[in-house]
């Protein structure tokens, strides 16, 4: 029993580490690009405050809807390490409930974000729940997530003034925005964020203060209404399936 616990413990712990270290991406251009170039170009981002005239038009190449689903491989570039941790799998995304992040490799896990709460979702399926009450810095996250994405694939970037310091940078073939949170709790924990795509979203970064990058490169978008079963994702009373039967 206590073993069966120390080890339920450890995934708990994993969990967290790879939800801190992640959330995150950048541009699906620069795989081979040194970390101290990404640095330089996104200098320059940030140094490109967006206006209205700039938003509109990007509102404009993003269209957007209330649902989606689409797949994700991520990189983790850290400091300490010669080369990239890397996972992959799928996201579901419905306006209202919130972002389910469901991880496939190396192991399955998943990661529930709605507007007050967050839930962590082991390989068997068993669900550990904070509330933003439990975890202001937790909390404050799991509000501004599903902002986030709410915003870049539905197209309304209204919301995002009241919460982050806005930059932009456009060219016919791509957009980039970067992102400066206004809240200081989650400033502490993701303090630049870039967006990149073509049209829609294709890819989101998170820079922190040690120089550590996070990359998220998404894949096969598709922005439609979501089945019941990934909807029992976002249910707090359902029983959801472990990552690796998400479909």
């Amino acid at each position: 029993m206590m073993t069966h616990r120390l080890i339920h413990a450890a995934k708990a712990a994993l969990c967290r580490l790879m939800f801190c270290l992640s959330l995150v991406s950048l541009l699906s251009l620069v795989s081979l690009v040194t970390h101290a170039e990404q640095s330089t170009d996104y200098e320059a981002l940030f140094n490109a405050p967006a206006d209205n005239a700039g938003l509109s038009k990007l509102v404009t190449r993003l269209g957007g809807g209330e649902s989606a689903r689409g797949e994700f491989t991520q990189s983790r570039y850290l400091k300490v390490l010669k080369k990239p941790l890397v996972s992959r799998g799928e996201f579901l995304f419905q306006d209202k409930l919130g972002i389910a992040w469901l991880q496939t490799a190396p192991f399955p896990s998943g990661l529930v974000l709605t507007q007050n709460t967050l839930v962590q979702i082991d390989a068997d399926g068993n669900r550990q729940v904070s509330h933003a009450d439990d975890n202001p810095q937790a909390g404050a996250m799991a509000q501004m997530m599903p902002n986030l994405m709410s915003a870049l694939l539905s197209g309304d970037l209204a919301p995002l003034q009241a919460q982050f310091t806005l930059h932009l940078l456009q060219q016919a073939d791509c957009w980039q925005l970067g992102l400066e949170p206004i809240d200081p709790l989650v400033k502490q924990a993701m303090p630049r964020i870039v967006l990149q795509g073509s049209e829609g979203l294709e890819s989101l970064s998170l820079l922190d203060n040690r120089g550590d990058l996070s990359i998220i490169e998404f894949n096969a978008l598709a922005q439609r209404p979501l089945t019941a079963d990934e909807l029992a994702y976002f249910r707090l009373d359902s029983d959801p399936r472990p990552a690796t039967e998400a479909r």
